[in-house]
């Protein structure tokens, strides 16, 4: 009975997702049982299990979205609400093997199917897909409507600013958890500053960040600055486990030291596809003074750490 309802779940599944026609909003997943035999084997051959870090509207979705037309890689895009609330799934505190386990086997049954928005689960449903084409086309032509991967070596979470606010907020030894799981990973993708910003701005302060007030740009642009700040002095303790880029950078070698840091194969037509697809926005228009200030408070931020420093700066004015 339990095959047969995933048949045809995954014909339901297969309907909706009109590729080439109005994207959906919602796709049907399995409900999170018990972790049975094969969701263990799965649990067990897991290489890495990354979690995203840093602001919203930080290349998370695209960043994700690529890693997704990886084989051996499986996305679950937000729902934080519905697992960091639940004791039994947030390994984040209390850690124990138990809970690690159990939040896997949820991430990976609701990564294949959920909503858009908050809800989350299958990385198809975000923007990145359901706005470009290309990424559409490339994942159709090599998985079709599979929306869980045959062999999966890393389960990616994107869900950074819920997960890192609640690192923050519950003061979460990330080192301490690390060597409790060495198979944890952070992520984190450092798009243009103030191109996030103001972004983030636009859509509404207060969404992101219910302490500050809608349009305080310079509030929102210390805040992610100085998150970015937080995860450099982490990976500088520990490149193994923390990961960043900037995003002037990516081309095929930083495309395969992120999939080896994830504990990925070398494929080639992942590199090939993962580069027609790594696109960005143009830069916003940004008058002088906000410039100044942005300048100002990467110096005072980024003083002990010069090459970061000055590649920030570098995002600005070549902007």
């Amino acid at each position: 009975m339990d095959w047969l309802k995933g048949q045809v779940r995954r014909a339901r599944s297969a309907w909706a997702l009109n590729w080439s026609g109005k994207y959906p909003q919602e796709l049907p997943e399995p409900p999170v049982g018990a972790i049975s035999p094969r969701q263990s084997a799965r649990i067990d051959g897991l290489e890495s299990v990354c979690l995203f870090l840093g602001p919203y509207r930080n290349l998370t979705t695209l960043t994700a979205s690529v890693l997704f037309l990886h084989p051996e890689c499986q996305v679950l895009n937000h729902a934080g609400g519905r697992i960091l609330g639940r004791r039994e799934l947030n390994f984040l505190v209390e850690y124990s093997e138990d809970k690690f386990r159990h939040f896997c086997n949820a991430a990976l049954t609701m990564s294949q199917g959920g909503a858009r928005g908050g809800y989350g689960g299958s990385i198809v449903l975000s923007h990145a897909f359901a706005e470009h084409e290309e990424m559409r086309k490339l994942f159709r032509a090599r998985y079709g409507s599979r929306l869980l991967k045959g062999s999966i070596k890393s389960l990616v979470w994107k869900e950074s600013e819920m997960v890192g606010r609640y690192i923050h907020d519950h003061k979460v030894d990330l080192p301490d958890l690390i060597a409790r799981n060495q198979r944890l990973k952070f992520l984190l993708p450092i798009r243009n500053p103030l191109d996030c910003s103001l972004s983030i701005s636009r859509i509404g302060v207060a969404r992101f960040y219910p302490e500050l007030k809608d349009g305080d740009v310079h509030s929102v642009l210390r805040s992610i600055l100085e998150e970015i700040r937080w995860f450099v002095d982490l990976q500088g303790e520990d490149p193994t486990h923390f990961l960043f880029f900037f995003q002037d950078e990516v081309n095929a070698e930083v495309l395969q030291g992120l999939a080896e840091f994830l504990g990925l194969s070398h494929d080639g037509q992942w590199l090939k596809d993962s580069l027609k697809v790594y696109q960005l926005r143009r830069s916003y228009d940004y008058d002088a003074a906000l410039k100044d200030h942005y300048t100002d408070k990467v110096e005072e931020i980024f003083h002990s750490s010069p090459a970061v420093m000055n590649h920030l700066k570098g995002m600005v004015s070549a902007a």
